[in-house]
Parts: structure tokens; sequence; C-alpha cells
């Protein structure tokens, strides 16, 4: 991709941000000084799917997939092709009949239109950019390739819990938008007659809370951020509980200060319950170093990366909620 499309891909979600929200906060060059309200205008209109069959009771995993633009789909096609192993991409690109995603990313900038589509490269936040589902659909597709899995995608990127998930320590507006996206698709599933029942949620998130200020609150906000999806989708929720499995944040250049804080709150809450599972993608070995190349962007995965941070997120999926009878 030209370095020239990329930079303005970035200074279009810029400006979409700042364009969508008032606030009584002020920033300066990144750090908070104040903690009041954020209100953003979301847009909480959801399309149902007209295509999907007749469920007649079959057995379908939900797994929501949610955060920010590494969560969204920002690494980029191009390097995967060039990185990836032959046989490998041809997967990649020939998609998974048999786990499909719904997605609304960035307030509906790019969505599935409530349709349930094969996952493949063009789930992404933009034409030629992929998420952690594909490496996620790699993975289950393999381990479960009689079962459908469903995941259902809801993302906005550059926002953090701090202020835009949470407001205040209490459900804020991308979470009030999220929710109706999630109870709507499975009261739908449920109308029509598949036996749908959520098991894991995997967040990627937490690259817009390293302000010393929001880091230092994120093991509180990631506490009430998850006692509200639990309470809030218990309807939908398989028995013995929803897993929360949480990707660490990298420690590049974009999650400085306060990376370690994050990634600390993140490994305290997973000790907190057997079903909260945290995994470092530090340790992993996860870069956000070398692409673009010669000009890269320190804020998202390498392509490689990408992928290898959707099959950790199916590891745990598999080992947790899919080993449940």
């Amino acid at each position: 991709m030209k370095k020239w499309v990329w930079r303005l891909l970035c200074l279009c979600l810029l400006l979409a941000a700042c364009a969508s929200f008032f606030s009584c906060t002020s920033e300066n060059d990144g750090e908070d000084v104040t903690d009041e309200t954020v209100i953003l205008d979301m847009n909480a209109d959801y399309a149902l799917s007209e295509t999907l069959p007749k469920g007649e009771g079959k057995r379908v995993k939900v797994i929501l997939l949610l955060g920010q633009s590494n969560a969204s789909g920002s690494s980029i096609v191009q390097y995967l092709e060039q990185t990836a192993a032959p046989e490998d991409l041809a997967r990649y690109r020939a998609g998974y009949p048999s786990v499909l995603i719904n997605y609304c990313i960035d307030d509906h900038n790019a969505c599935s239109e409530g349709e349930y589509l094969p996952v493949d490269l063009t789930c992404g936040a933009a034409e030629g950019f992929f998420g952690p589902e594909v490496g996620m659909a790699d993975a289950l597709a393999e381990a479960y390739p009689d079962e459908t899995v469903l995941i259902l995608k809801y993302t906005m990127s550059g926002y953090s819990l701090h202020h835009h998930w949470l407001c205040a320590g209490e459900r804020g507006s991308i979470y009030n938008a999220f929710l109706p996206f999630v109870t709507e698709n499975m009261e739908h599933l449920l109308s029509l007659g598949y036996d749908a029942r959520i098991g894991a949620i995997c967040w990627m998130q937490g690259e817009s809370d390293t302000t010393d200020f929001k880091g230092e609150r994120y093991f509180d906000n990631q506490c009430a951020f998850v006692s509200y999806l639990r309470k809030d989708l218990a309807p939908y929720a398989e028995e013995g509980g929803i897993y929360f499995i949480d990707a660490g944040i990298s420690d590049g250049p974009y999650c400085e200060p306060a990376y370690p804080a994050v990634n600390e709150a993140k490994r305290r809450f997973a000790e907190l319950s057997p079903l909260n599972l945290y995994f470092s993608t530090i340790d992993e070995g996860l870069t956000t170093l070398y692409e673009p190349e010669g000009d890269p962007d320190y804020g998202h995965y390498d392509a490689l990366c990408e992928i290898r941070l959707g099959q950790l997120f199916a590891e745990r999926v598999i080992e947790s909620y899919c080993a449940r009878p």
C-alpha cells in the first residue's frame, strides 16, 4: 500500500473521531487534565440478517470480539501477502465457511449490514486491512470443522475504556451503542431457532488508556466494565458464564508511557476469576515495528503478528469455552 494512502486513512479516522464527540473534558498532548464526562454521538441502529436459514435447534457458539483498532483490523493485507506462507495465505483468502462474522467497526464505518459472512481478509477497518478474526477463524475451523462458530465484532478505533466505553465508571457511549448490537442479534438468532449462546469475549484494547491518568484507573475500570458485560449479557450466556479473554497491549512507542500499568491491571484482573484469562502480547513476541516498511505504524501489529493475535485468542477460547461439554 502506498504510504500516502495509509496516511490518508489515518487522517480520515482521526477527523471522524474528533468530529463525533462532544466533551467537557480537555486534554493537552494526550495527557488528561480532568475526569469529566465524554459523550459520543453513536449510531445504535442495526440491520438484522435476512439470509440466515432457520436454525431448527442447531447449536452455535458465539464469541464477541471487542476493542479498538487492533481489534478493528488495521494490519495490512499487502504485507501479509509478502510474509505469509503460500498455503496459509490461500486459506486466509478463501475464508472459513464454518466461522462466520457479523461486524460493526468504527460506528458503522465498516460493517456487514447485519449479515453473517465467512471470515476472510475483508473484515477489517477498511479495504486492504484485516483483523484478528482471521487467525481466530483459522484455529477454530481446524479445531471444530463440523461446528458453526459465530463472531460478533464491535470495535471503535482510537477510543479509551476510561472515557468512551465507560463514562465516570458507568456504561458509556460506546458501551450503550455496542449492547443493542449484541442483544438484537442474539434475539434474532433465537427467533430463527438457533441454540445460540455467548461463551467468550475477546478484548483487544488499552492503547488509548496509556496516559498515566488513565493507566492508573484501568484496573477499576475493567472490573466495572466486565461486571456490566456479564450482567447485561446474562440472558444469552453459556452455562457456567462467559469467559473474558484479554490481550495485553504492546510496548511500542504508541503505548508509552503507561503500557506497564495497563498490562499489570489486565494481569491483576485475570486473577480475580477462573473466567478471566490474560495473555501478554509482549511475551508472545508480537511487534508493531516493521510495517509499513521505512515508516512503521507503531500503533498496529505487523501482519503476521495480527494473525498470531487471533490465534492466541482462539487457543484460549478452545481451552476454556470450547472445552465445555
